[in-house]
């Protein structure tokens, strides 16, 4: 279904509408229609096109929930009811389309001029309902996720070991989702859903950028800030006997914490962090190693807006390309991401970046 097609139910000004235009090279502008297919519950993809005035999709980082919210004139035939499940797939007419978010209605908000807004969330909104009071033995962390996700009835996708632990206890002053969102910490992992709906916990590795934005062409807008580093060198440490005197003595008081210590990162300020969890070499060394990895990516931190990029997703990589200044040139983690989709505004994204190097921190502490 084209962008145009979705237009005769209303009455508004089609000189309005904007099209997504991109520029080669200071040649002619050449234009791509965007194009939406939406279904949750019942009611064909033909339905949902003709009844969603506007479609906006938000992504993030765990322990971020993940969200689609979906306008609807009420006078067309298009409904979702809560618990049904589907998915929001963008794109455009002269491609495929992309998936950007699968999961279920949460609520449905009716009103009386005829609009309707239907709220959907993955499996990111049960893990943060889920809170559980649960102790693990001799358990890595990708068998923690993989333990937690299951009892939250959520599918997991790459889900890689991470640290191992001696003993690890949770407790339900924290939801399940933040739980992971530490374990990765812990592990210098990234935790997010996938647009299919299922939970990814793997390290970051830059590789290849997903897509590469050029200024001039293709960037509607994009600032960034650079500031000095929160961390520079970090210091954990730990509790128990594990590290140096076999993994049953993990309950063990010890003298001497640097069996359990470990140290990455260099210069001021100087951090010093006590996790009763790390209860082993290898634990405290491998969280000290996460949060100095973590805070090189946050040394440059910014937004940038672009047509419709659908192929861009939380925890990929994307280049920026011919910006003036150039601290803003280079690959970037993509660390939120938010599609926005209308009749009357177009199809435009924002992405959310953060540095895909190894040096400050924000709240990963």
């Amino acid at each position: 279904m084209s962008w145009k097609e979705l237009l005769p139910p209303y009455e508004w000004d089609v000189s309005a509408v904007v099209d997504v235009p991109f520029f080669d090279n200071g040649q002619a502008t050449a234009v791509r229609r965007p194009v939406l297919e939406i279904v949750f519950g019942g009611g064909s993809a033909d339905d949902w096109g003709l009844s969603v005035v506007s479609v906006a999709v938000q992504a993030g980082l765990a322990p971020s929930v993940d969200v689609v919210e979906v306008y609807l004139d009420g006078s067309q035939a298009a409904a979702g009811a809560v618990g049904d499940a589907g998915s929001v797939s963008l794109g455009y007419e002269d491609g495929s389309t992309e998936m950007t978010l699968s999961g279920q209605v949460e609520d449905v908000r009716y009103s009386v001029q005829g609009e309707t807004r239907i709220t959907a969330t993955n499996g990111s909104a049960s893990l943060s309902k889920l809170r559980v009071n649960q102790s693990y033995e001799q358990q890595n962390a990708g068998d923690i996720v993989n333990d937690l996700a299951s009892k939250a009835g959520v599918d997991a996708d790459t889900v890689e070991d991470g640290t191992a632990f001696p003993f690890y206890a949770l407790d339900d002053r924290g939801s399940v989702y933040r739980h992971v969102a530490t374990l990765a910490r812990k592990s210098g992992y990234l935790a997010h859903f996938t647009p299919e709906g299922k939970l990814s916990f793997a390290p970051f590795t830059a590789g290849q950028a997903v897509q590469t934005f050029t200024y001039g062409e293709d960037i509607l807008s994009l600032h960034a800030t650079e500031a000095p580093p929160v961390v520079g060198a970090v210091t954990t440490v730990g509790e128990g006997a594990a590290g140096s005197q076999g993994q049953e003595a993990w309950s063990w008081l010890v003298k001497d914490p640097s069996s359990v210590s470990g140290s990455a990162g260099s210069g001021d300020p100087e951090r010093l962090v006590r996790d009763a969890s790390l209860r082993s070499a290898e634990a405290a060394q491998g969280a000290a190693d996460g949060i100095a990895g973590a805070a090189g990516r946050t040394g440059l931190i910014g937004e940038l807006l672009v047509p419709g990029a659908p192929a861009v997703v939380v925890g990929s990589a994307v280049e920026i390309a011919d910006a003036p200044q150039d601290a803003l040139n280079g690959l970037f983690l993509v660390r939120q991401v938010r599609h926005r989709f209308s009749k009357r505004g177009g199809f435009t994204t924002s992405i959310y970046f953060g540095s895909a190097g190894d040096s400050g921190l924000g709240d990963l502490l």
